[in-house]
This record gives structure tokens, C-alpha cells and sequence, in this order.
């Protein structure tokens, strides 16, 4: 079995995936300024990425350095869903490290121009890392996503979300690999109140 094959039994191909990673501006954490998407049906997947203009003023740029300057020519959050939403399936697992984080900013965001974004179900590879690592025992270890890339040897730029959800990715796949579990017995329904 070669590494599509295996990465493709991975996924149902009754479920879709819908991968996310965001970048923000500041701390209101209500602003995207770089987004990073990777969509799996039926075991295919396409990746996306882009900078998007939060039209504020960015002040995160020392966590990854991006500008002010780098996204005046970028789209909307708005003008970049108008793209994406024929893409994105109708019923999809959402998928992130640390879901809360990007489901709310993204809710958030995509809500100022009256976007509704409501996953089917709910996947975070912290959950699973947090099971198939430390078997939710009393004592946590580290469950960042760069300690966790480096400790099953994928690569990473941390704070790139092109790099941070292709990572996010390969871990889950490298943890649901070593461990012989399925995806499925990680992925929860999706309620509003979840976030």
C-alpha cells in the first residue's frame, strides 16, 4: 500500500473534511489575516491558502510576521468565502488543533457580513493526540502543535497557516497510523454550544 492509498483509507468516504488553520490580527481575535484550508472528499484532497485583509490594524505581527503592508492587496474574509463556498461541502467534519480557537475567530469573522458557518461534526487532532499520547491519564503532556509535529518528524513553519494545517493534517494521520485507531471514534457532533 503506497502513502495515497493509506492516507485515503484514512478518511469514510461518506464524510467530508473540511481542515483549518487562522492566523489573526490581534487580540480581539475577531480578524483573519491569513487562512489556511485543505478539503477531503472521498479521500481527494485540495489545499488553499491565502492572506486575507482583516481591515484593521495588525499587531500579531511578531508571532507571523505578517503586515500591514502584506495584505493590502489581499482579499476580504468575505470576498474569499464568496470563492470558497461552492467548495466547501454542504455537511463536513471541521477539523482543527485547538477547534475552539479557530471555529470561533472564524465564526466571528465571517458574522460581520451575516456568513453563517456551521459544521456537520467537529474533529480536534488535540483530542486525539490527548488519547492516543497520554491516554487522558492524570498527568498531560505537551499537546502543542510544534511539539507534536517534531515528535513524529513533520515538518513545520509554525504560525504559517499553509504550513500549520498541513501539519495538523499529517499529524493526525501519523497519530491514527501508529495507533491502528479510526478517525471516526474521534469526530463529535457539532453543536453551537461546543464553542
Amino acid at each position: 500500500m503506497n502513502d495515497m492509498e493509506s492516507t485515503a483509507s484514512i478518511y469514510p468516504a461518506n464524510k467530508n473534511f473540511v481542515f483549518v488553520d487562522v492566523e489573526t490580527a490581534d487580540w480581539n481575535n475577531d480578524r483573519i489575516c491569513a487562512i489556511g484550508l485543505i478539503v477531503v472528499q472521498k479521500g481527494e484532497q485540495t489545499g488553499y491558502y491565502t492572506l486575507i485583509n482583516p481591515h484593521t490594524r495588525i499587531t500579531f505581527t511578531y508571532i507571523h510576521g505578517i503586515t500591514n503592508n502584506d495584505v493590502v492587496s489581499a482579499p476580504s474574509i468575505e470576498e474569499f468565502w464568496q470563492v470558497m463556498q461552492p467548495i466547501i461541502p454542504k455537511e463536513f467534519v471541521f477539523v482543527a488543533h485547538n477547534y475552539r480557537f479557530d471555529l470561533t475567530v472564524l465564526k466571528k469573522d465571517l458574522g460581520r457580513f451575516g456568513i453563517k458557518f456551521n459544521p456537520t461534526e467537529i474533529l480536534d487532532t488535540m483530542w486525539v493526540a490527548r488519547d492516543i499520547l497520554y491516554h487522558f491519564r492524570t498527568q498531560r503532556g505537551d499537546l502543542k502543535l510544534d511539539t507534536l509535529s517534531q515528535a513524529l518528524g513533520v515538518q513545520l513553519y509554525h504560525h504559517n497557516a499553509a504550513s500549520d494545517i498541513s501539519a495538523t493534517k499529517e499529524v493526525l494521520e501519523k497519530l491514527l497510523t501508529l495507533s491502528g485507531r479510526k478517525i471516526t471514534e474521534f469526530i463529535r457532533p457539532y453543536r453551537p454550544n461546543n464553542i
